[in-house]
């Protein structure tokens, strides 16, 4: 299965890959909608990235009571089904990597889909900072 790879030495943050997220999945510049956070470093220039590590068992689609985490049939990403999710937040507390997100503006969980197999993230980051690899 298709994995991101961050290398975080090469971040500048520019924060394109967070912006891009939101516009694509939600048609807003809202980085409380991006399923990938870059924790800004200003002083030591760390940049770090939270993103979804694309577990072959999730522990988010365990911890899910209305199993509205399941494989996507195609690409067997995990991805959440909107409709069935109730936002109760148990997949955020399972996420060992903090990589579901729950947002005002949503009425459900985020996550990474790896946008059906061509990440957005990844075309819009200048430095090649994050890969798709399988």
């Amino acid at each position: 299965m298709a994995k991101l790879y961050i290398d975080s030495a090469k971040c500048t943050g520019c924060m394109n890959c967070q912006t891009v997220c939101a516009l694509v999945h939600f048609k807003r510049q809202a980085p409380s909608e991006s399923a990938i956070k870059v924790l800004l470093d200003p002083f030591g220039g760390m940049h770090s990235h939270i993103y979804c590590r694309q577990c072959s068992d999730p522990a988010c689609a365990a911890a899910c009571a209305e199993n509205a985490i399941q494989p996507d049939p195609v690409t067997g990403i995990p991805v959440i089904n909107g409709k069935l999710c109730i936002s109760c937040g148990a997949c955020v507390e399972a996420c060992p990597f903090h990589a579901v997100f729950l947002s005002p503006y949503v009425d459900h969980a985020i996550k990474c889909d790896l946008c059906n197999g061509k990440p957005a993230c990844v075309e819009a980051c200048l430095f090649n900072v994050i890969e798709l690899r399988e």
